[in-house]
């Protein structure tokens, strides 16, 4: 029987892995336009399975934690004053298609929900925390009882904040006995944010995620050129398509408007959408450029960099092993809530060599096919949830976005439970490659 068994969760395994390897993006993006969008596509609370029942005489007794803020709109407010005044301006000059004449009207009523709000936390953003915290609460009770001490620090970001209080106040409604230290300084960010200058690998050319010194960038552009068509998008809208040229560059309007038409998913105050003002075709190639963009800056790149981009999450993942040894030891805190950004998330499942997200590419047109940006939806979240025996034998098991995930080391005999010891010898030899990476590495040139 218990072979059996085993023979069955291989299968599924195998079968996964085929599965992961072989989506359709296109199609997954005609089934549900909203994962054009990239990032901006929402956190799926819907259907997470119970996770893996851990072995006999073992119970949680501490998290360790990644997650990225909630939803929020759009980070860039000129994108919404370019849409408006393209609009105003065809409306003005009676240049505006019964559709346009639509478009606009609609985006009249949205565009006062968006002005001057750019980047900012959206109230379903919040609700994402409330429902994430209060699952970790339900699962892990014994970690959250009595006045157990848990540390929560965020960037220094606004909405990463407001993400941090969202988060806590949901535990402190589950437990008002919890005493919960709440932090964003600049000195946590080395490892919160380990793309910024703050960590000493990172020069000034490297820092960010769209870097404009980027080795990748000039293909970027290129792929802007060779895949947008914006009369696809504009000529339904305008009976003039000069006036594009004469408001911006075409192709950053019809960015302006995609971007702008992906983030309303995540405002709760905006009951609309937008994307039938962009054909299906044009959705899948502007996810096609975005989703390079986040493949190789912080995906699994071998193209470029040879894997520099990511590998300076190291001190993220060492920051984690570095406080589970301290609180292991001491029991000083039952949790570590690390709030921040998508890019570190994604750069940590390669890190990791999480199986699906450490494929690269073998060329631009190949990137679709093993990395899609919608994979890291608003409050992504990675959970290292650690228990213990009666012996102190501690296992670790993770997962990301609350569903169980695989390392490619041998688990303790349960599946997705790994010896501690296993785990954090594995994590340590994924480090040193970073390291080594790092150092063999260059940083792109600056550009004149």
């Amino acid at each position: 029987m218990m072979k059996k068994y085993l023979l069955l969760f291989a299968s599924l395994v195998a079968c996964f892995s085929v599965y992961a390897q072989n989506r359709d993006a296109f199609e997954e993006i005609r089934q549900d336009p909203n994962k054009s969008g990239t990032v901006f596509y929402m956190y799926n609370h819907d259907g997470i399975p119970a996770a893996a029942t851990p072995p006999r005489g073992y119970k949680a007794f501490y998290i360790s934690h990644y997650g990225r803020h909630g939803a929020r709109n759009h980070s860039s407010e000129s994108d919404f004053d370019a849409v408006k005044r393209l609009l105003d301006t065809a409306s003005e000059r009676n240049l505006l298609t019964p559709a346009g004449i639509e478009l606009k009207t609609s985006f009249d009523r949205i565009y006062p929900i968006l002005h001057g709000r750019s980047s900012d936390l959206c109230g379903i953003g919040a609700e994402q925390q409330y429902k994430i915290a209060h699952n970790m609460f339900r699962n892990y009770p014994k970690v959250f009882r009595g006045k157990a001490r848990i540390d929560a620090v965020s960037t220094n970001v606004p909405r990463c904040i407001l993400t941090m209080a969202a988060f806590s106040d949901q535990l402190l409604r589950e437990n008002p006995k919890l005493e919960i230290h709440k932090q964003a300084s600049n000195s946590t960010m080395y490892y919160l944010n380990p793309f910024s200058l703050y960590n000493k690998d990172v020069k000034p050319t490297d820092e960010g995620y769209n870097n404009k010194y980027a080795y990748w960038q000039n293909d970027f552009h290129d792929l802007l050129k060779k895949r947008l068509h914006p009369e696809a998008v504009f000529s339904p809208l305008l009976t003039d398509l000069s006036l594009l040229d004469e408001i911006d560059d075409p192709i950053h309007l019809e960015r302006a408007l995609f971007a702008t038409v992906a983030s309303l998913q995540c405002n709760d105050l905006i009951h609309e959408s937008l994307w039938k003002f962009i054909p299906h075709e044009e959705r899948c190639n502007l996810f096609e450029c975005y989703n390079f963009r986040f493949y190789a800056s912080k995906g699994a790149d071998t193209l470029y960099q040879k894997g520099r981009q990511w590998a300076f999450v190291w001190t993220t993942m060492q920051d984690i092993l570095d406080k589970a040894d301290s609180d292991l030891a001491t029991g000083d805190y039952s949790a570590r809530l690390r709030f921040g950004h998508d890019i570190i998330v994604m750069s940590l499942m390669v890190l990791l060599d999480i199986e699906g997200y450490n494929i690269p590419a073998g060329s631009i047109d190949d990137v679709k096919n093993v990395f899609r940006a919608y994979d890291f939806p608003m409050s992504l979240n990675m959970q290292f949830v650690f228990y213990k025996n009666c012996a102190g034998e501690v296992l670790v098991r993770a997962m990301y976005n609350e569903r169980d995930i695989k390392f490619p080391i041998a688990d303790c005999g349960t599946p997705y439970y790994y010896r501690w010891e296993d785990f954090r010898a594995f994590a340590l030899k994924r480090i040193d490659l970073a390291h080594n990476i790092i150092a063999t590495t260059q940083a792109p040139p600056k550009k004149k």
